[in-house]
């Protein structure tokens, strides 16, 4: 399980001038929604949240503490929306989530055994960053993990050779390719010579 992570907020009026003027002032517009909860218009501070996002992702419980409120409400990030030039976060949806019943959120994907795929002469060609997942809000990981260290022909590697974590089921059609393999200059067996060739040679007289 991830820790919970804190966010401050309060509640903003609602327009898109109020908004304009909330992200001149260092906050971000957003609204807290979901199953049996009245939405509510809220701001974060801007820093506050591109920091969580940019170090913990988007894959996290977080306790929004909002102004006047006497308890948090435990979030997810369901939704950013973003500056097409600046990359700057210009609106955020929370959804709002009991603790022990499963959700739907998307997660990236970490690759790992790259260089041991290169270094057999195979090309990595990525298609496929982030994955549809559904687990109790307690239970989201940081990442789901494709390990390609074993991979030693060129092909497509799918979405079924994902490893999920117990308590986590990946939504995302087990056909669908992740990254790609192909051969390089020289292909697997130069890749394989060259390196039998190497670990053959002894030191020099």
């Amino acid at each position: 399980m991830n820790a919970v992570l804190q966010l401050e907020a309060r509640t903003r009026e609602t327009g898109s001038r109020a908004s304009r003027r909330l992200r001149q002032a260092g906050f971000v517009p957003g609204i807290i929604y979901g199953p049996g909860v009245e939405p509510l218009a809220i701001s974060v501070p801007t820093i506050q949240l591109e920091r969580l996002v940019d170090r913990h992702g988007r894959g996290h419980l977080i306790n929004v503490h909002v102004e006047g409120e006497a308890n948090p409400r435990q979030v997810v990030i369901k939704q950013l929306q973003r500056d097409v030039l600046t990359a700057q976060v210009t609106h955020v949806d929370f959804l709002q989530v009991d603790i022990h019943r499963t959700i739907t959120l998307t997660v990236p994907i970490a690759v790992v055994g790259e260089e041991q795929a290169k270094r057999r002469g195979l090309l990595v060609t990525h298609e496929l960053a982030e994955v549809e997942i559904k687990c109790r809000p307690t239970e989201i990981p940081e990442a789901i993990t494709l390990d390609i260290s074993g991979v030693t022909e060129p092909g497509p590697v799918t979405v079924a050779s994902l490893a999920a974590p117990p308590g986590v089921e990946v939504l995302e059609d087990p056909d669908t390719v992740v990254l790609s393999c192909t051969l390089g200059f020289g292909g697997v067996e130069e890749a394989e010579a060259e390196a039998e060739a190497g670990s053959s040679t002894g030191p020099a007289a």
